[in-house]
C-alpha cells in the first residue's frame, strides 16, 4: 500500500512538472509572439513617420524652406503620422532640447544648475557630475570618487559617459532624476536655438536670463533666430555685451537647426502587454532624412 502510494505521489509530482513545463513554453511562445507583433507595429509606426517627414521636406520648394519646416517638423508631423496609429506612442525631439551630460563644459553643466535653482550648490553637483564621467579616480575639490561611493554604499562612477539619462540618478546630488531629467540628456548635439527651454539657453555662455527669454518668445511669435547678433538691439546692452564677449563660444555651442531629431515609437501587444520602444536619430539630407542610429529596447 506505500509503495502504491509513493508510485501515485511521484506521478503526480511528474505530472505537475510537466504541466508547469508545457505552461512556461506555451507562455514563452505567447510572449515572443507578442514582441514580434510590437515590434512590427513600431516599425510600420516609425515608416510613417519617416515618409511623413521625407514629404514634408520633399515639399519644400527651397532649401531654406526645407530648413525652416525643419526647425518645427515635430509640430507638422505628428498630426499626420499619427492617424489611424492608436498602437503606438510617438514623440519627437530635437537634438539640443536638452544639454548633452557627456559632452558639456563644467562652465555650461553649473550655469544650467543655477539656472533651475540651484544656488552654490551647483558647484560640488558639477564636479561630483565630471568625476562620475571622467576616467580617474581623483576627486575634484568638491567632486566624489570611488571611494566616497564605497564609503555610503553605493554603486561607484562609471568612469565613462552616461550611457543614459536615468543613470544621472546615481550620481551624488543628483539622486531627485525627475528634477533633472528635462535638462540633461546623453544624445550628443549643440544647442538647438530652435527648441531649447530658457533653463538649457541659460547654460550657453554669454547668454543671460534676458537673452534667453527673448530667444523664446521670438521663436514663439514665429520669428526663429538664425544668429544671436541678430537680438542685439533688442535686449539690453549687458545682455549685448557678454554676447560680443563670448560669441566664438556661442557659435560652437548652439545651432539656429536642430542637429538630428530623435524619433521615439513604442508599441505594446498583448496581456500583459508586452512593449517595444525604437529609438532613431534622424539627420537631414537636403530634402530627405537619413538614420544614423537605432536603438531598440524590449
Amino acid at each position: 500500500m506505500i509503495t502504491v502510494l509513493w508510485i501515485m505521489t511521484v506521478a503526480s509530482v511528474m505530472a505537475t512538472a510537466a504541466a508547469l513545463t508545457g505552461r512556461n513554453a506555451v507562455n514563452a511562445t505567447r510572449n515572443r509572439t507578442q514582441l514580434a507583433r510590437a515590434y512590427w507595429s513600431a516599425s510600420a509606426c516609425v515608416a510613417r513617420v519617416r515618409a511623413a517627414i521625407d514629404d514634408t521636406l520633399a515639399d519644400a520648394p527651397t532649401f531654406e524652406v526645407a530648413a525652416e519646416k525643419w526647425r518645427v517638423i515635430d509640430r507638422i508631423v505628428p498630426p499626420v503620422a499619427r492617424a489611424g496609429t492608436a498602437d503606438c506612442s510617438i514623440t519627437l525631439e530635437a537634438a539640443g532640447t536638452r544639454l548633452d551630460v557627456n559632452s558639456a563644459s563644467p562652465e555650461m553643466i553649473e550655469a544650467l544648475l543655477r539656472g533651475i535653482g540651484h544656488g552654490e550648490e551647483a558647484i560640488a553637483m558639477t564636479d561630483a557630475l565630471l568625476d562620475w564621467r571622467d576616467s580617474d579616480d581623483v576627486a575634484r575639490p568638491a567632486g566624489a570618487e570611488r571611494s566616497w561611493y564605497e564609503g555610503e554604499h553605493r554603486e561607484p562612477p562609471r568612469d565613462g559617459p552616461l550611457a543614459d539619462v536615468r543613470e544621472l540618478a546615481r550620481v551624488r546630488g543628483f539622486e531627485n532624476l525627475a528634477r533633472y531629467d528635462t535638462g540633461f540628456t546623453t544624445e550628443p548635439g549643440r544647442v538647438s536655438l530652435a527648441t531649447a527651454p530658457v533653463s538649457v539657453l541659460l547654460a550657453v555662455p554669454g547668454f543671460t536670463r534676458e537673452t534667453a527669454e527673448q530667444i523664446v518668445a521670438l521663436r514663439a511669435a514665429g520669428t526663429p533666430v538664425r544668429d544671436v547678433l541678430s537680438i542685439l538691439g533688442s535686449i539690453s546692452p549687458p545682455s549685448a555685451n557678454a554676447i560680443m564677449a563670448r560669441y566664438s563660444d556661442i557659435a560652437r555651442a548652439t545651432t539656429p537647426d536642430p542637429d538630428a531629431w530623435i524619433l521615439t515609437v513604442s508599441a505594446s501587444n498583448g496581456l500583459p502587454p508586452s512593449v517595444v520602444v525604437l529609438s532613431l536619430r534622424l539627420v537631414r539630407a537636403g530634402r530627405r532624412t537619413v538614420v544614423v542610429r537605432t536603438r531598440s529596447t524590449l
